[in-house]
């Protein structure tokens, strides 16, 4: 017995006391893989974490190191996951299945080996540690692990994670869409398609708003439900509330597959959207190439940002920003193809309902008293946005006639649109003289139209100086914060 507590303490003792401390040395990379890139492997994901730490022992041998080479790790597969695995109930044929994981087997070896290629390039700072992605659309996509990723960072190894809320790599995406436009938050999305809700909006619009109008309500309500549910985008103004650090939107598809970004200096006049031969800007959005680093939202100070783009008030903006580290580039294209542009996002106008002296109901809710009509489109194409206004305004006039026909007391104010902020201010990137939504509604043909029906009084260009502001498009994300917190109430 002596002899065995001898032995012990001679060499069992050390080699427990070394076992641990490698154990603590390397536990906040195993920890940190464990809890993101192999939480799915229920039984085997402490062996499969720590045997890929020890497979990056030879990128350097201090804690640091070795969590650096955790975190490219995870995010190298976070933007371009692995493959999965062929589900043999989805097949109705049993060669086709096999025929499935064949191509599945082939795949994943191909797959780990560009992850190993490229954890040595991001490791050894080759070819700039870029992780490059196809589209915007693979980080809108993959929002809800990244979100993960950075909650499982924050929740320890301090010691060696400085910044937990940021990549520790530098992301490349090859296309995207970037706007100045700022997506307010939708119904949906901020409900998570709970329908529900949407239909609970439907019943606090209308509430306390009969007097006398109730179809016109009922439109409104309709309105102004479809326009809310999936979340509009407001643009970028001149006014006081657009003083300081700008969040644009980049995406891909459309503006609800869409992230933050945030360029170097704060300013949207670092995009490339070119501006038309006739003055202005005939398009909304442009295909870029964009080079950052990927952060949580929670990073940008609010002291920093305009009042346009507080958070509280803009909870649409999602959950991620991309800090632009260099320049945005246009995206080229080859030869002879067809240009890739299409962005589609809500092109809308605000008409506000009024009463007779031509100011709304003040005690209604500022989202009672609008009129939001929209259509969806490609805001990325100048002629297919063009066409598009043009639309928009055929159907407000018809909306605007019928209104005015069967309801005398009513006048309809205009307020704002996609390209017109309303405030007073001119907003920072308007549309070519004469191609604005409101310069399209109000042509000559229509006012004249107006004044031989004698309605020329009841459809106004503005409203009163006193309530341009509550119904200018840089409030907007206050009118719908303060709508979806009445529905979630």
């Amino acid at each position: 017995m002596v002899e065995f507590l001898n032995s012990f303490f001679q060499i069992g003792l050390p080699v427990i006391a070394g076992l641990l401390f490698i154990f603590m040395y390397v536990r906040p990379a195993v920890r940190l893989l464990n809890r993101t890139v192999y939480r799915r492997f229920k039984l085997t994901r402490i062996f499969r974490a720590v045997y890929a730490v020890a497979k990056s022992l030879g990128f350097g041998l201090t804690r640091k190191e070795l969590y650096r080479a955790a975190c490219m790790r995870a995010e190298s597969e976070l933007l371009n996951p692995r493959p999965v695995k062929p589900d043999k109930y989805e097949y109705r044929h049993r060669h086709e299945y096999r025929d499935a994981v064949r191509e599945y087997r082939v795949d994943r070896r191909d797959w780990f080996s560009d992850l190993k290629a490229q954890l040595a390039h991001l490791m050894k700072n080759e070819n700039g540690a870029l992780i490059t992605v196809p589209t915007c659309f693979d980080l809108a996509k993959a929002e809800p692990d990244i979100v993960r990723y950075f909650r499982v960072r924050v929740a320890g190894n301090s010691m060696v994670d400085a910044k937990p809320e940021e990549f520790q790599s530098t992301i490349r995406v090859e296309e995207g869409f970037v706007a100045p436009l700022h997506l307010l938050a939708g119904l949906l999305s901020r409900f998570d398609e709970d329908w529900k809700k949407s239909i609970d909006g439907y019943s606090q619009i209308m509430t306390g708003a009969d007097n006398g109008l109730e179809d016109l309500r009922s439109f409104q309500a309709n309105l102004f439900t479809c326009w809310s549910a999936w979340g509009p985008s407001a643009p970028f103004g001149t006014c006081d509330r657009w003083i300081g650090r700008k969040v644009l939107q980049f995406g891909y598809g459309d503006e609800n597959n869409s992230i933050a970004l945030v360029t170097r200096s704060g300013e949207a006049s670092e995009m490339p959207l070119p501006r038309s031969q006739e003055g202005g800007f005939s398009s909304l959005a442009v295909r870029s190439v964009v080079v950052g680093v990927l952060k949580n939202a929670t990073t940008i100070d609010p002291d920093d940002l305009c009042a346009a783009q507080q958070p509280e008030t803009s909870p649409g903006q999602g959950n991620l920003v991309l800090e632009v580290t260099g320049q945005i580039q246009r995206a080229g294209g080859r030869a002879g193809n067809a240009p890739r542009r299409y962005y589609s996002a809500y092109i809308w106008a605000i008409l506000v309902i009024c009463g007779p002296d031509g100011k709304p109901e003040s005690r209604l809710e500022p989202w009672q008293n609008m009129l939001t009509f929209f259509e969806h489109g490609n805001v990325a194409d100048d002629v297919t946005y063009r066409m598009l206004k043009a639309q928009l305004a055929t159907k407000i006039r018809t909306s605007v006639e019928t209104i005015l026909a069967s309801k005398p007391d009513v006048v309809l104010s205009f307020a704002c649109a996609i390209d017109e902020c309303g405030c007073g201010k001119p907003i920072e990137f308007p549309a070519p003289l004469g191609q604005s939504v409101k310069e399209t509604l109000f042509g000559d043909a229509w006012v004249s139209h107006l004044t031989t029906q004698g309605w020329a009084g009841r459809v106004r260009q503005s409203l009163p100086p006193t309530h341009r502001e509550t119904y200018a498009a840089c409030q907007l994300s206050q009118i719908l914060t303060s709508y979806l917190t009445k529905v979630a109430a």
